[in-house]
């Protein structure tokens, strides 16, 4: 054997070693003990996944060493979940039971208005598939089996599924089941919440420039983004993949009105608004520019954020894996500007700065190779992630680049 044949030989052999990580197991019944068929368990945020054979039986193979959300599910049952991490070779045995699920729609969701379905639909994608440019070459196939509800007195949307949405992402060659657990938009706070498990499988390119296409796609939106991040935290690389982390220092926005005044506002003219609505009473004050006016108040910052001292590396952020930082972090990458449809910009008229984020830590953290993190009811995010980060934008754990 020459010297470069056992070159590429020894290389195959790392390689392969990485992702010879086995998860095995048995999916069954809780109270009969019955095995059961065709149920799906994945690696959740993931290409990684399978489904039972007659005998419950799965194998999970050919994923890197990390952390992961092993998630089963199957029609009528609830799902399952519980995070797994295996070493470089390391292999797990499962027995899996599954509970029967109670099917019942959420009580706020029984009044659910039918009659603005569409309206809420598009305010639901605008948030859950998101604005970039990539969200217009989305779709969600299954789209009749959302619920909608809007809580009038506290200007909020609710979402809720009884499965798994399933996404066509065509700008990044993906297609997603997405199992959505909870989904709440407070337009009066601004904040988003939604909580769910991605489940990422390829779609077959049409030909040659679909490929290419998709593997740019993919690494405009994995660069800057949460999971290059902290795959940078871990492996010590901020600076080498450009990003400066600075800690925040916040205080109250002086010129701003107290939350107090603001919310009592709301609360007056929205209850003028429902008085006077069943009589269709015209009124000498116009109830609703002035809901309105405050609404946009109480949506603007009551804070303003002084950056601190700079991270030099991340060894002075991180120790032993653990993020022990409390508080707010700005953390800006450098390697490319913001996108000139950024909504979200302090001045309309400035030109696109550099991608700004905040992560908001409650609590520390613990960071792991792949990019998976936890806690992750820890942290939220603002700026550029936040809106980069929609299911147009994310990308599976499996991603790499190719030189990374």
């Amino acid at each position: 054997m020459n010297k470069r044949a056992l070159f590429l030989y020894l290389v195959f052999l790392c390689s392969n070693s990485a992702f010879a990580q086995v998860v095995r197991g048995v999916v069954g019944h809780i109270v009969s003990g019955d095995p059961i068929e065709f149920a799906n368990v994945y690696l959740a945020n993931t290409v990684t996944g399978t489904v039972t054979d007659s005998t419950g039986a799965f194998v999970l193979k050919g994923f890197e060493p990390g952390k992961y959300d092993l998630t089963v599910s199957f029609v009528g049952f609830s799902t399952y979940s519980i995070p797994i991490e295996l070493g470089v070779g390391q292999e797990l045995d499962l027995n899996i039971t599954l509970h029967t699920e109670v099917l019942s729609l959420p009580e706020v969701f029984i009044t659910a208005d039918t009659s603005r379905w569409n309206n809420y639909f598009q305010v639901f994608c605008n948030y859950f598939l998101g604005t970039t440019p990539g969200s217009k070459e989305c779709k969600i196939l299954n789209y009749r089996s959302l619920n909608f509800y809007f809580d009038q007195s506290q200007n909020t949307l609710y979402a809720h599924t009884r499965e798994p949405i399933k996404v066509i992402n065509n700008w990044l060659g993906y297609e997603i089941d997405y199992d959505m657990r909870s989904f709440r938009m407070d337009f009066d706070k601004g904040r988003l919440t939604c909580e769910g498990v991605p489940r990422f499988s390829c779609l077959d390119p049409k030909n040659r420039f679909d490929a290419k296409r998709w593997e740019k796609n993919r690494q405009l939106e994995y660069t800057g983004s949460l999971l290059h991040f902290f795959r940078s935290v871990y492996a010590d690389k901020l600076k080498d993949n450009q990003y400066e982390v600075r800690t925040i220092k916040r205080i109250p926005d002086p010129d701003r009105l107290p939350e107090a005044v603001v919310s009592r506002k709301i609360r007056f003219f929205r209850s003028k608004l429902e008085e006077h609505k069943p009589t269709n009473q015209v009124c000498d004050v116009n109830w609703a520019d002035s809901l309105k006016r405050y609404r946009q108040i109480q949506a603007q910052p009551g804070f303003v954020d002084i950056p601190g001292n700079e991270f030099a590396s991340a060894n002075e952020l991180i120790e032993n894996s653990i993020i022990a930082y409390n508080g707010i972090l700005q953390v800006t990458y450098l390697g490319e500007k913001e996108h000139k449809k950024y909504p979200f910009k302090r001045n309309s008229r400035r030109k696109s700065g550099y991608q700004r984020s905040r992560l908001y830590i409650t609590d520390e953290l613990k960071v792991y190779e792949n990019g998976y993190y936890e806690d992750v009811q820890s942290t939220y995010v603002e700026g550029y992630w936040s809106w980069k980060g929609s299911i147009a934008g994310i990308l599976p754990m499996n991603y790499r680049l190719p030189d990374e």
